[in-house]
């Protein structure tokens, strides 16, 4: 059921632009608020998708996915996911959950504890629970591509769970599930790293107010584990597994939806992603039965 919140909290944001102030947490980089021209970012997407849809697709996954962990659409249409124990990345179909390619980051995949995917054109980025950035070309099918890796600027204690592309400011944004950084307890943080200048913002991007956003869970907690942009509104989506909840912000960081994401459907959604037209899926981790996406047509357009 949709909880129409439209708190509009004013959160903290970060962009990807010059002349910022320095932080502890990480060094390098700026801030400024991105551009939200064209953008209907006072609309309230998560209202056209109905979560308590029994009824919406559920697709069932090979065992090679039980833990799927990310998701992300490419430029032309096409979903690509992961799962969380080695670099193998799959094209799926949405429409009926079979695999159409697979191919691996070097030769053996490297084996990490893999989070979150975001594509910029043919570039396809991964990002580890402990902050790594792997970056490689798409592949074809079976292919061992080669892939260079670096440090996103945070850490272990930040616990990565989502990654995704921005490009109104041409940042990959990292949602983290634990710590968010000195100075700023009892919220949740997206951090972004420029793909300019290859560096991490100091600041977060956005910061999620626990105290008005858990209130609204199951468990009264909101631990991020997926993130994704909006194409058609440019807000984004957070979900988070351990609270069963979506959240929707605006650019500026603004809080403008919450909605439940429930068990009976979402046992342990862990990555989102969203098509140019507006169908959304959620990624199920499997546990002890099989992973399974779940699509969601939206039911209003903005």
């Amino acid at each position: 059921m949709i909880i129409c919140c439209f708190i509009l909290i004013a959160a903290m944001m970060v962009s990807c632009d010059k002349n910022s102030e320095q932080g502890d947490e990480a060094a390098g980089g700026s801030h400024s608020e991105p551009s939200s021209e064209g953008l209907q970012e006072k609309f309230p997407a998560i209202s056209g998708y109905d979560f308590s849809d029994k009824k919406a697709p559920q697709l069932r996954l090979k065992k090679s996915l039980q833990e799927i962990s990310g998701l992300t659409f490419t430029e032309d249409g096409r979903l690509l996911c992961h799962g969380d124990e080695a670099a193998h990345v799959y094209e799926i179909d949405y429409l009926t959950g079979a695999e159409k390619k697979r191919f691996s980051l070097g030769r053996p995949a490297v084996v990490q504890d893999f989070e979150g995917i975001a594509v910029k054109k043919d570039t396809v980025f991964l990002v580890t629970s402990n902050g790594f950035l792997f970056r490689c070309r798409e592949g074809e099918n079976g292919e061992n591509v080669r892939f260079q890796s670096f440090r996103s600027g945070l850490d272990v204690r930040y616990d990565v769970e989502g990654l995704a592309y921005d490009p109104a400011t041409d940042c990959l944004l990292l949602a983290c599930k634990a710590y968010a950084g000195s100075g700023y307890e009892n919220q949740k943080a997206v951090y972004a790293f420029s793909l300019k200048t290859y560096k991490l913002q100091p600041r977060p991007r956005f910061l999620l107010p626990l105290s008005s956003i858990a209130e609204n869970t199951d468990k009264k907690e909101f631990n991020p584990s997926g993130i994704e942009r909006h194409p058609i509104t440019g807000n984004f989506f957070v979900i988070a597994s351990n609270g069963s909840s979506i959240v929707e912000l605006t650019p500026k960081g603004e809080v403008i939806g919450q909605s439940d994401l429930p068990k009976s459907v979402h046992k342990q959604p862990e990555g989102i992603a969203v098509a140019s037209e507006g169908t959304m899926v959620i990624a199920n981790e499997g546990g002890n039965k099989d992973a399974m996406l779940v699509v969601y047509k939206s039911i209003q357009k903005p």
